[in-house]
């Protein structure tokens, strides 16, 4: 993530601005799916973020969803 809040990939040219300034500490899930949606932690979207960047580069795959909502009780199309 650059200062102006722009997350940087280290695998792409492009960067994908987000409204971190106003949403950076909002409370996020961090999910993985193995035959279901299995939370990992509880973070800052902020630290979410350089988490799912990383887990990118090491080819890994985890979503990230707000706090309140819990994945498994969505419709099976996500699967």
């Amino acid at each position: 993530m650059d200062s102006t809040g722009k997350v940087q990939t280290g695998y792409s040219s492009w960067s994908l601005p987000l409204p971190l300034k106003e949403y950076a500490m909002s409370r996020v899930t961090v999910y993985f799916y193995s035959d279901r949606w299995v939370p990992i932690k509880y973070c800052s979207l902020g630290k979410a973020i350089l988490l799912h960047q990383k887990a990118n580069l090491e080819g890994k795959e985890i979503l990230l969803f707000p706090a309140n909502l819990d994945p498994n009780q969505l419709s099976n199309s996500f699967n």
